[in-house]
């Protein structure tokens, strides 16, 4: 799948899909806009991060913090969500904000934390925002591991 460009300006973006039928659940947004609320951490192989991590780096702007974070800039991706309160419904603002995070999640466990963390507050139903949260939360541990884990004698860095 081809990546295409996306012009981000969600300052004046109008969040509230509950009064527009033709925007509810999403209808007209790309799919992978949808995946970190959707599917676990576990689950995201190589071509899967690679769809997301091409839809985020084709998507262009004129905010500097977004430019960061979309460029892969850890530090402005949770910038950009941490201090957000829960949302009453979760719409293009939000679902774009966390797709970032979610591609920088894939490499940094600390976005994984915080992708964890972010899971859940969102008004998704309690099973399943419970499944996605523990799943991030395990990548964090994991990738943690990796990177504290001295190399063997005889093995590669």
């Amino acid at each position: 799948m081809a990546a295409r460009s996306v012009e981000v300006d969600l300052k004046n973006y109008d969040d509230d899909e509950r009064h527009d039928p033709a925007r509810r659940h999403g209808s007209g947004r790309p799919r992978v806009l949808s995946y970190w609320r959707t599917v676990p951490a576990e689950e995201f192989d190589n071509a899967f991060k690679a769809e997301v991590t091409a839809f985020v780096r084709g998507t262009t702007t004129t905010i500097p913090e977004w430019r960061r974070a979309i460029a892969g800039d850890t530090a402005a991706a949770i910038a950009m969500v941490i201090d957000c309160k829960s949302p009453d419904a979760i719409g293009i603002k939000v679902d774009f904000a966390m797709t970032v995070l979610l591609a920088c999640a894939f490499d940094d466990p600390a976005a994984a934390l915080v992708l964890s963390i972010k899971l859940r507050q969102m008004p998704l139903a309690a099973r399943l925002r419970e499944q996605l949260a523990i799943s991030w939360l395990v990548a964090n541990m994991l990738s943690c591991l990796k990177r504290s884990t001295p190399p063997r004698k005889g093995q590669q860095v």
